[in-house]
Formats: C-alpha cells, sequence, structure tokens
C-alpha cells in the first residue's frame, strides 16, 4: 500500500508514530546543522538518483514511506 499526503504529517499513516523524517536528495552540503538533524532521523538521504516517483517522507519507526500528493 502506497501512501499519499499534501503535507508532511504529524503521524505515520500506518503505525501512528510522530517520528517522521523528510528525505534529502541530490549530494548533500554537508554541516554540523545537517548531521545532527540526521542523527535525529528529522532527515533521511535519499541518494543523488532522482527516479521522479521518489517518496517524501518516511516513518522513522517502520519505515513507511510517504510521498506528497499535487493538490490540482
Amino acid at each position: 500500500m502506497e501512501y499519499y499526503s499534501v503535507n508532511k504529517p504529524e503521524l505515520c499513516p500506518k503505525c501512528g508514530s510522530g517520528l517522521i523524517g523528510t528525505f534529502l536528495y541530490g549530494e548533500p552540503a554537508y554541516s554540523e546543522e545537517l548531521m545532527n538533524e540526521i542523527k535525529v532521523g528529522k532527515v533521511i538521504l535519499g541518494g543523488c538518483c532522482i527516479k521522479g516517483y521518489d517518496p517524501t517522507w518516511r516513518c522513522n519507526d517502520c519505515k513507511t514511506e510517504i510521498f506528497q500528493k499535487e493538490i490540482v
């Protein structure tokens, strides 16, 4: 099952956890702040290859990926 949201969800739609991280794609400019955000799960490195159909967020507890739904 795929999950979609217009905005970053406060809770995981699968397990209800509030630990949702945002994917960062491409090659990041590493800083102390970014490293801390990665460490606590606010940011998740998504890799440098963008396929065009990539998740925007992920639950840090159950690893459920959440895609951003576009408003049409």
